[in-house]
């Protein structure tokens, strides 16, 4: 049963055409059986995501990236775009490279990863580092930490998945200075904001004290 919450966004992904699974380059090799569980099945030569259980993906990836991001942990973004590069160039903590073989290898440890290109070979190497992994569009859930089950070839769906990430990174960060620390020669101490004081009030302190 879908809840009122989620029917306007499920309207949304089924009119943007999000519930296609991307097809791989090469069309002999077959969908991992990894995949089968948040499957809706097949037509034709297309396979169907079921987007009940993406959002549940969608949604767990965005809360980790945030609490990440506001724990001045490190993002790793794997893709093609050059979005991810032009809009957290200034952020020290999210990185974005294109792959190539052996990137990830050599790669800075970091904890979360990002790739929009799911292949075999990056899977490989990600798995050998060990490393928490959203896959995008991934043709297999073999230790994908996080399913971000969705079609983002549809360019609405591209731009929808860009904004998401961008404001969930956002919203990180204006944690992270809620939170920040400042050291002084006391010690720690949490940075908390000046109430502005009542004009009124303060005029009357005044005269009480005049008196």
């Amino acid at each position: 049963m879908v809840t009122v919450d989620y029917s306007r966004i499920l309207s949304f992904l089924i009119g943007s055409s999000g519930y296609l699974v991307p097809r791989s380059f090469n069309e002999n090799i077959p969908i991992s059986k990894t995949m089968h569980p948040y499957l809706l099945g097949k037509r034709n030569i297309y396979y169907f995501y079921n987007l009940e259980k993406s959002l549940y993906g969608i949604r767990a990836t965005l809360e980790v990236l945030k609490n990440i991001i506001s724990s001045e942990g490190k993002i790793l973004f794997v893709s093609d775009s050059p979005f991810f590069k032009t809009c957290f160039y200034h952020e020290s903590t999210i990185n974005y490279i294109k792959w190539k073989r052996s990137y990830l290898a050599k790669s800075k440890d970091v904890d979360l990863v990002f790739l929009t290109n799911v292949e075999k070979e990056n899977l490989v190497e990600a798995h050998r580092k060990c490393l928490l992994l959203v896959g995008i569009g991934s043709p297999t859930m073999s230790k994908v930490s996080y399913p971000f089950n969705l079609n983002i070839e549809s360019p609405l769906l591209c731009f929808w998945f860009f904004n998401l990430i961008y404001f969930a990174c956002m919203k990180g960060t204006k944690k992270r200075k809620k939170n920040q620390r400042f050291v002084s020669l006391l010690g720690n101490a949490k940075v908390k904001e000046v109430k502005k004081t009542c004009k009124s009030s303060f005029n009357l302190n005044l005269k009480s004290n005049n008196k």
